[in-house]
């Protein structure tokens, strides 16, 4: 693989394109996380197999890949989050209550945007993120990011994103994640 010659695809993958893709997503995503600052181990990508599944099957789902001759080398997908949604559950701090309330078509969690290592700092994430975003009808967008994520950290900013909360997420020993919003509108 070289990734600074290789030409990259981006294509978008409805739920049934995605069920067949949930091997791959999930071997990018172990390999991914895996890395500093996440350093995550199997449990945590058998976790993301089992919730990929739930979560290509909801609405407003969507997933961009991007591929090179030599296979995947990216990923982001989201969905629309419902007005029962437990997304805005276990928060740090109390926030506004508008902040945290949803109806239809309020709101799109950002749920993944991954690339692999080799292919960083080539624009990829960013064309990912700009195709899974284009015309959403949604008024706003969400993500929760590790706030020593420094990349990360660095890109939405960049994109616009805003802070507007921390969680922990349900599971035993989770580390906090900071909650940011994006407007649409």
């Amino acid at each position: 693989m070289n990734p600074t010659t290789e030409p990259v695809r981006y294509n978008h993958l409805g739920p049934e394109e995605a069920a067949d893709a949930a091997k791959a997503l999930t071997a990018l995503y172990r390999e991914v996380y895996a890395e500093p600052p996440y350093n995550w181990d199997d449990e945590h990508a058998e976790l993301f197999a089992k919730r990929f599944e739930q979560q290509r099957q909801a609405p407003g789902f969507d997933l961009v890949v991007a591929h090179a001759t030599s296979g995947l080398v990216g990923f982001t997908f989201g969905v629309t989050l419902l007005p029962d949604t437990p997304w805005w559950q276990n928060l740090i701090a109390e926030v506004d209550s508008s902040l945290t309330e949803e109806y239809p078509d309020r709101t799109f969690a950002l749920v993944e945007l991954i690339v692999a290592q080799p292919w960083r700092q080539r624009g990829i994430g960013k064309q990912l993120y700009d195709r899974l975003l284009a015309g959403r009808r949604e008024e706003r967008a969400t993500l929760t990011v590790l706030p020593a994520a420094e990349p990360a950290q660095r890109a939405y900013a960049a994109w616009g994103w805003r802070r507007v909360a921390q969680k922990r997420n349900p599971l035993p020993g989770s580390p906090v994640f900071d909650v940011m919003v994006k407007d649409f509108t």
